[in-house]
């Protein structure tokens, strides 16, 4: 697989600077933003799978796919044969009209991209039955409690030990919540906080090298 980073960094800049995309699939202009991650938490998710030194990633929320051509973009930059990104979005095409799945093709890096169409809920205990470990995960997909909650206790055991997860949107209260239960109840770390602007704040995660022995009973309110 040759993916040129020239031509992925060219297709950033450009939907930074337009803010808005044509789908092919039905010529329908789409407005990037809000929805989409500011370059400020794309340079920050980026340089985390560069610090990592990441080879395999995922993402709940593919959305208009500037976070994941800043995440494979920090992959190819560690230079790892056959680095792969993982997406999840089951509104991928009703909502954003295959748009994230277009700029990732315009930029040259489908063929390091497996799409999923699916919830979280049903793809990530697949992934785990069938033994699937990711260096780094990134959640900007259902953001009700119950749903960030679920792709943490799921992605907290398909990242492995010791790894990052990062969370957009970590200034809605329910984001918050279920990371305070990761935090005062599972052993995991606060890294980093982050913000971009009022409706775009960041957090990254690092998951203990082992899981936390607990008791049956435990539990720490959060």
């Amino acid at each position: 697989m040759r993916i040129k980073r020239r031509q992925l960094q060219a297709v950033i800049s450009r939907l930074l600077e337009s803010r808005t995309v044509v789908a092919r699939r039905d010529g329908k202009l789409h407005e990037l933003f809000p929805i989409g991650i500011p370059s400020r938490e794309g340079e920050a998710l980026r340089a985390w799978v560069r610090r990592e030194a990441a080879a395999s990633t995922i993402e709940v929320g593919l959305g208009y796919g500037i976070s994941a051509l800043f995440i494979c973009d920090g992959l190819l930059a560690n230079r790892h044969r056959n680095a792969w990104h993982v997406a999840l979005d089951p509104n991928q095409s009703a909502g954003f009209s295959d748009v994230g799945l277009q700029v990732v093709d315009e930029a040259g890096a489908a063929g390091m991209l497996e799409f999923h169409s699916e919830r979280s809920e049903i793809a990530l205990p697949r992934f785990l039955s069938s033994g699937r470990s990711f260096d780094l995960a990134f959640i900007d997909g259902n953001h009700r409690f119950e749903g960030v909650f679920l792709d943490l206790m799921y992605l907290g055991r398909l990242v492995r030990g010791g790894g990052v997860i990062v969370l957009d949107d970590y200034q809605l209260p329910s984001v918050k919540t279920a990371v305070r239960f990761c935090l005062s109840n599972l052993g995991w770390g606060l890294e980093e906080e982050g913000a971009a602007d009022e409706l775009h704040h960041w957090a990254v995660l690092r998951t203990p090298d082992a899981p936390r022995e607990r008791n049956f009973d435990h539990f720490i309110d959060f």
